[in-house]
């Protein structure tokens, strides 16, 4: 096998330097003597050797290169040509040269791609072999690095989850998955960059706009950054048409809310691409912070009574919650037969109601009437919010003993609602209970969630020493519910100011 490989190696030398030589002595006139002849021969034909084949292990190879080349009788190797008729053969040199190269293509070919696949490159062979396929190879590269990064994310290494992330997306910044993936994991350290790479998704990708805006409120919401919010839920509200979705309306709201300042509203209620039907909900929004308590207390109770949209009447009727005596107003809106609420909006709306009203014997039943149902990750989600707004540590024992005996069924909707309840139990600064559901989410994910040991202890201190935005952003995915809630009891918004 050597020898084949050396004189194979020594063909293609010798098609270029023996037909080069040859043509230089034809172009001489057959002068002084023949290159490839054995000078101390005669030069005759079958009398004169040939030097050309000395150190070829097999001298019948270099016929693909000389076909005046034969054996003799008695094993010599000699030229078949008198010295005067030695001529080139470019012909052969041209044909051997190609399938030489063709052969060390192959050859580079495949061992390109072994080595590729060995590293760990998800790459196809047509890809390595044909050029216009090379361009695809940025594709191949971001996707590997797409994979380190979340084996390192997997082993709890953020940094090189990130390093890698990020070169990935500068390789293929047209991956739309390796793009979001970066974003949400720059939103707790990295949060101007994580923003900068949710707006380049949002002109990249308009097909994904609606997904990557969803992504961006949620990172957004969990620092609070509610003027960022406006413009993002206006947006999606302007641009969406009769599709836009209450919860964009909600966001929206609740940001103009948060930020205490309505000139937001009056930006949107003026654009002339603002559909109809979200017009006129924006202006009786507006009109809210013109009006004095007791006429801003009529207003919401009489809108919430009239109201036949499920979610405008729940948005009237919690904020009648927030308004002195709204509460008791809201309890008796809830008595009517014609509500358009479904079950849940009015157990949560009758929930916070009575614990605003003080009828703790009435809400501890309605709390346990709940708890008796099968647990399901809406109950579970409802009374999370509930008792994020509303404290109370009896009936929070209650609800983790619940979730002892029978817990959340297994599926990707547990661990958001176990992330709420441990937000939950540390709002309550309950320390056991924060350790006792660290431990089911470390189950239901498969493996340990490092952070929540120093999450315990900033609820210890909060809010005294934190934030809820130095909180929020590292027990993600939570429930927009819960989330909602908890700015509702640690940073409730300003009063309507006339």
């Amino acid at each position: 096998m050597s020898g084949l490989i050396t004189d194979t190696v020594r063909l293609g030398w010798a098609a270029l330097y023996w037909n080069l030589r040859k043509s230089i002595y034809v172009l001489r006139g057959r002068r002084p003597s023949c290159p490839c002849q054995i000078a101390s021969d005669s030069g005759r034909a079958y009398e004169t050797g040939c030097e050309a084949v000395l150190g070829f292990r097999s001298p019948a190879r270099f016929r693909a290169v000389c076909p005046l080349l034969e054996a003799r009788s008695d094993g010599n190797w000699v030229c078949s040509a008198d010295s005067a008729a030695v001529r080139p053969f470019w012909g052969r040199a041209t044909v051997l040269l190609g399938a030489l190269g063709g052969l060390l293509i192959i050859a580079l070919a495949v061992l390109g791609f072994g080595l590729l696949q060995v590293i760990g490159y998800d790459i196809s062979f047509r890809q390595v072999v044909w050029p216009p396929a090379w361009k695809e190879f940025s594709t191949v590269q971001a996707e590997f690095y797409q994979k380190k990064a979340q084996a390192a994310n997997a082993r709890g290494n953020l940094a090189d989850s990130l390093l890698l992330l990020a070169t990935a997306y500068e390789l293929d910044p047209r991956n739309y998955a390796v793009g979001i993936q970066l974003a949400q994991l720059r939103q707790v350290t990295q949060p101007a960059l994580s923003d900068q790479n949710y707006a380049r998704l949002l002109a990249d990708h308009p097909a994904q706009r609606e997904d990557t805006a969803q992504a961006w409120f949620r990172a957004l919401l969990a620092r609070g950054d509610f003027k960022t919010i406006q413009r993002v839920a206006g947006e999606r509200l302007l641009h969406s048409g009769a599709t836009a979705s209450p919860a964009w309306l909600q966001a929206f709201l609740h940001a103009t809310r948060q930020t205490g300042s309505p000139s937001t509203l009056d930006a949107l209620i003026a654009a002339p691409e603002l559909p109809g039907y979200l017009a006129a909900t924006l202006r009786r929004e507006r009109e809210l912070y013109r009006l004095d308590r007791k006429v801003r207390l009529d207003t919401l109770s009489t809108a919430a009574n009239l109201e036949r949209d499920a979610f405008l009447c729940y948005h009237w009727m919690r904020y009648l919650l927030q308004e002195e005596g709204g509460a008791a107003r809201v309890l008796t809106a809830l008595q009517r037969t014609d509500s358009p609420l479904g079950t849940r909006e009015k157990v949560t709306l009758q929930l916070a109601a009575l614990a605003l009203t003080g009828k703790t014997s009435e809400r501890t039943s309605l709390v346990m009437r709940l708890l008796a149902q099968p647990t399901q990750p809406a109950v579970c989600e409802l009374l999370s919010s509930h008792l994020a707004a509303y404290p109370e540590p009896e009936l929070l024992a209650l609800y983790i003993e619940k979730l002892t005996r029978d817990p959340m069924p297994a599926g990707d909707a547990r661990y958001p609602q176990l992330l709420a309840l441990y937000a939950v139990a540390g709002a309550h600064r309950d320390e056991a209970g924060m350790q006792l559901i660290a431990g089911w989410i470390t189950v239901a994910t498969g493996r340990e969630y490092r952070l929540l040991a120093s999450v315990q202890a900033s609820f210890m201190r909060f809010p005294a020493e934190k934030t809820l935005e130095n909180l929020l952003p590292v027990l993600q995915p939570m429930p927009l519910e819960t989330t909602y809630a908890l700015y509702a009891r640690f940073s409730p918004p300003p009063p309507f100011n006339p």
